[in-house]
C-alpha cells in the first residue's frame, strides 16, 4: 500500500492494528532518535503513534531499514 502511494503525496498517515503496524515500523526504521526504536522492540502500545522520516523521491523507492524513527507517543496513562 505505502509503494502505491502517489509521489506528489509528501506525508503519509498509516492506521493499522498489530502486530502489523508494529512490524512496519520495525522494518522501515534503520535507526531512530534517542531510544525509541527500542521502546518499539518492547511494545508498541494501542494508540500510540509513531513518527518516521525519510528522504526519498517515490514511495516505490521505499525499502527496509530507510527510515528514521524520529518520535513515538504514548496516550496518557499508557505504558511509556
Amino acid at each position: 500500500m505505502v509503494r502505491e502511494t502517489p509521489p506528489e503525496a509528501g506525508t503519509l498517515l498509516l492506521v493499522g492494528h498489530n502486530p502489523g503496524l508494529e512490524e512496519l515500523i520495525l522494518a522501515l526504521a534503520g535507526d531512530a532518535l534517542d531510544d525509541a526504536l527500542d521502546r518499539i522492540r518492547v511494545k508498541y502500545p494501542t494508540s500510540a503513534l509513531a513518527v518516521l522520516a525519510w528522504r526519498g523521491t517515490s514511495w516505490r523507492a521505499l525499502a527496509p531499514g530507510a527510515a528514521l524513527l524520529t518520535a513515538v507517543t504514548v496516550p496518557r496513562g499508557g505504558p511509556r
